[in-house]
């Protein structure tokens, strides 16, 4: 810890919590097959409902 604390015990508290936090990993991809099905589905929700908001939404999504 960086800073003084008055409390050993706590400051051993804070350590084991922080060295248990175990950070997922960084890289998250998704294979060309479940990028297909997603799209597929969603366009599939956006048309079978009469909402134009969620055909907007897909779209949208297919943008970024």
């Amino acid at each position: 810890m960086s800073t003084h604390m008055k409390d050993p015990q706590l400051a051993r508290y804070v350590d084991e919590i922080a060295q248990s936090i175990h950070w997922p990993e960084t890289a998250f991809t998704l294979s060309l097959a479940e990028t297909v099905i997603g799209l597929a589905v969603t366009f599939y929700q956006a048309f079978a409902t009469p909402d134009r908001v969620m055909l907007e939404h897909a779209l949208k999504g297919i943008a970024f």
